[in-house]
């Protein structure tokens, strides 16, 4: 049997210098409490609330992943992305960006882009005090909102400035907005992209997302790769932004600043970005477990 944990999140305000968001401590105590199951894996739209620690049964060291989650509220294909990675060999933290906020929704982008990727930092921090974790083998993979943090994170500008230089050793981003195409005028949710990646990342993108339009994610990755910088990158078919909510067995259509955003489960695309995401994590988490990219046990 697994092994899950779950971390308690608080609300306190930290200092922060002028060249950074205002921070949020997740208040991650010291050794993780409240024994938890991972949701199963059947369609549900309802919000988790909490940070959630989960790590497979043994003494370790493990490697481990962050996963940031959307615009929205934890839900359950965040947990199922953790189920995935636990029966693979990881240590896995879901990080609750809005909770300690006291919100359900960052669709305003009440809470910046900055500040997910220092919640990211933060998490990557308390993972390396549990002697069950092996701190150099830390990797974040994050969704929408989350994989736009990640982006950033790959950054070593961004970091030098907004995260104390902390350095996850790879990235995997999700549907991530990257650069606004009209005006690039670098408001925080909109330029997150950047040319200096040296974090090895991955970013994988659906060629239906008519909400985070792909073409700019190819051309900063293929400009990047160009570069001999670490970046790769997978455009799947068919596919549209959220593609693995489950919940959206039929399409979703939404209208979004006066044009429709279509949303829809993709199963063979989830499947494909797992075996991504789980070779990638293999290569870059030098002493990984070996991967298993079939499904978990239900």
């Amino acid at each position: 049997m697994n092994r899950a944990f779950s971390a308690c999140l608080a609300i306190l305000a930290l200092t922060c210098t002028a060249h950074c968001a205002a921070q949020v401590d997740l208040g991650f105590p010291k050794v993780p409490e409240h024994v938890v199951n991972v949701p199963p894996k059947v369609p549900g739209r309802g919000a988790e609330m909490g940070a959630r620690l989960y790590a497979p049964e043994g003494p370790g060291p493990f490697p481990a992943v962050v996963l940031s989650h959307t615009s929205g509220p934890l839900q359950q294909h965040m947990f199922q992305w953790a189920q995935r990675l636990l029966s693979a060999g990881y240590a896995v933290l879901v990080v609750d960006h809005l909770g300690p906020r006291n919100r359900n929704s960052n669709l305003d982008h009440g809470v910046s882009v900055t500040e997910y990727a220092q919640d990211d930092v933060a998490g990557m921090r308390h993972l390396r005090s549990l002697p069950f974790v092996d701190g150099k083998r830390i990797a974040q993979m994050g969704f929408s909102y989350g994989a736009m943090a990640g982006l950033r994170e790959a950054s070593a500008g961004f970091r030098a400035k907004n995260l104390d230089a902390e350095r996850f050793a790879a990235i995997v981003s999700v549907y991530p907005w990257c650069n606004q195409q009209v005006g690039r005028t670098r408001q925080d949710h909109q330029f997150n992209f950047y040319g200096d990646t040296d974090v090895p990342l991955l970013v994988v993108l659906g060629a239906d997302d008519d909400e985070a339009d792909p073409r700019s994610c190819v051309e900063q990755a293929q400009a990047n790769a160009a570069k001999g910088l670490p970046v790769e990158f997978t455009v799947l078919p068919g596919t549209t932004h959220a593609f693995d909510h489950t919940w959206m067995q039929s399409p979703v259509v939404t209208q979004q600043a006066g044009h429709s955003v279509t949303y829809r489960y993709n199963p063979e695309s989830v499947e494909a970005t797992w075996r991504l995401t789980v070779a990638f994590l293999a290569r870059h988490l030098a002493g990984g477990p070996t991967p298993r990219p079939g499904h978990p046990p239900a």
